[in-house]
């Protein structure tokens, strides 16, 4: 009997990883939403992103405001990507016109795909942030954590630009 019951959780538990390695794999396959109507796209209903464009409470993070010293989206784009770089995303792509940033990142187990996306409102002297997991339910609150360590991060270097 103990035989049987060991055989039938071995096999639940490689069933699971099967499952999980099927999903990181279906993430890694993804793009991120992108921008509508001139903002970042909104998040589901599930708890796994956040976004500063929409004010829903469960997913809604403040936007950072961009200190008076940047007077160009370029330079506040370049400080950007670093400081994303710098915490572990992978810069896919940079679309100066629309003063927008695609990246992702990946979780170190299995490889789980999270996009990270930025659109820079030079009129309201604002940066958007949209941080989501492309594939699942919950993120445990990863994707908030990350987003407000990269304000923090990013307040730090766009201080160093003099006025």
């Amino acid at each position: 009997m103990l035989k049987v019951i060991i055989a039938v959780i071995s096999l639940l538990i490689v069933a699971v990883f099967i499952l999980f390695g099927f999903k990181a794999f279906k993430s890694r396959t993804g793009e991120p939403a992108g921008v509508v109507d001139s903002r970042l796209t909104k998040c589901s209903g599930k708890p796994n992103c956040v976004c500063t464009e929409f004010s829903d409470k469960a997913h809604y993070i403040e936007p950072f405001e961009l200190p008076i010293s940047v007077q160009d989206s370029d330079a506040a784009i370049t400080v950007l990507a670093k400081v994303i770089e710098s915490s572990g995303g992978v810069v896919k792509s940079i679309i100066k016109e629309n003063r927008y940033i695609a990246a992702e990142f990946s979780s170190r187990i299995l490889g789980f795909v999270d996009d990270f996306e930025v659109r820079i409102d030079m009129d309201e002297r604002l940066v958007h942030f949209r941080s989501a997991s492309r594939v699942g339910y919950s993120d445990f609150g990863v994707n908030k954590v990350r987003a407000q360590s990269i304000i923090s991060q990013l307040e730090k270097e766009l201080t160093k630009i003099k006025e």
